[in-house]
């Protein structure tokens, strides 16, 4: 037995009593995540070191079961149906053949990504539901067409560089699978990748802590915003995508002064929604910035794309924008912490460092 297995019960007894309320739901997101965390080094103790060195290799087999459960619409399909379905009826579904398709389900309901009736029926998991999700589907796209092949290359790429964090941008993991363009060139030269790209932008912050949740938008942009000025810009969201973040903005402030403008890529921009709360506008951010002395410039999960040479040049066009004393510029991103660091930040690092020549910063 795991000698840790004792104090890991124990302590998922205590947390689920000091974190948990009557009503079932947890008293912080914090706390949620203390026993999530715990839960997780349970898992581990129960295993043998076997069993975890197949769970983590065989991992490569549950991405690509999700993968085709997206393909073929089966997430969606069921959590649309409020009764479980049977096989003919997935068959009905999706056009795969019989004998195929029950060998996937098989295996998506070995990793708890939908349900088996003892009469053979399939219905919706939390998985399934997640994965019918903008963020599940478009998620599950992205990584399988472009960010695992970019990535497959990294082990043996870093061996014949010396294992040296890569500084040549025509020269990445990414470009041995996928040619000489840059990650962001390429993409938007194939527009299903783009597609996906830009729903997984829009939705990959769920899950997270919006950055309203703790940053005081209205004490620090808002009372300090000149309404003198009829044609004022109150916020620039620089690489904001398809505007998600303004939109959350206008949602929990319905009634703010000045004007906000959306900046990105054309390729985003034109497929943006036209809306009243947000001005969209073409911009590269290595150019000079058109908006002048607006009361914020924010950033959200740029910098991170990008080396410190390339921050520098971002960061520099903004500043030839800014009116000094009045204007701030808002950086939100993601910093690995020195100790007991995120997993989902580590992975990201990792992710960053094939397909992007760069490396996630830490809170230093």
């Amino acid at each position: 037995m795991d000698p840790s297995l004792p104090f890991l019960i124990a302590e998922i007894e205590r947390l689920s009593k000091s974190s948990i309320g009557p009503d079932g739901t947890f008293h912080s997101d914090k706390a949620r995540r203390e026993l999530l965390k715990i839960s997780q080094q349970l898992c581990i103790a129960l295993q043998t070191t076997g069993q975890l060195v197949e769970d983590f290799l065989f991992g490569t087999a549950d991405n690509l079961l999700l993968k085709i459960g997206v393909d073929l619409g089966i997430f969606r399909t069921l959590v649309a149906n409020n009764a479980p379905l049977s096989l003919q009826s997935l068959v009905d579904h999706t056009g795969a053949e019989r004998a195929l398709l029950e060998r996937i389900m098989r295996g998506l309901a070995s990793i708890h990504a939908l349900s088996v009736t003892d009469e053979g029926l399939y219905g919706a998991t939390k998985i399934a539901r997640a994965f019918a999700s903008t963020k599940g589907d478009s998620g599950a796209r992205l990584f399988n067409d472009l960010v695992i092949p970019g990535m497959h290359p990294l082990p043996k790429f870093l061996a014949t560089t010396g294992y040296k964090v890569p500084n040549d941008l025509s020269h990445l993991p990414f470009n041995l699978s996928f040619g000489p363009d840059n990650l962001f060139e390429w993409v938007a030269k194939h527009p299903e990748v783009l597609t996906s790209f830009q729903q997984w932008m829009t939705s990959q912050r769920e899950g997270h802590t919006l950055w309203l949740e703790f940053y005081p938008f209205q004490q620090q942009i808002v009372e300090g915003y000149d309404k003198s000025d009829q044609d004022g810009v109150l916020i620039v969201d620089i690489g904001g995508n398809m505007g998600q973040e303004l939109l959350e903005l206008n949602a929990q402030f319905p009634s703010l002064p000045g004007r906000m403008v959306l900046q990105d890529l054309p390729t985003s921009i034109e497929k943006v929604v036209p809306s009243d709360k947000m001005e969209a506008m073409a911009y590269d951010f290595f150019e000079t910035q058109p908006i002048k002395g607006a009361r914020a410039y924010y950033l959200r999960n740029v910098l991170h794309d990008w080396n410190d040479i390339k921050c520098l040049a971002i960061l520099r066009n903004i500043v030839d924008a800014i009116k000094p004393g009045y204007s701030k510029v808002l950086v939100n991103k993601f910093a690995i912490t020195d100790h007991d660091p995120c997993a989902f930040l580590t992975k990201l690092d990792i992710i960053v460092i094939a397909l992007k020549e760069v490396i996630k910063r830490t809170k230093k």
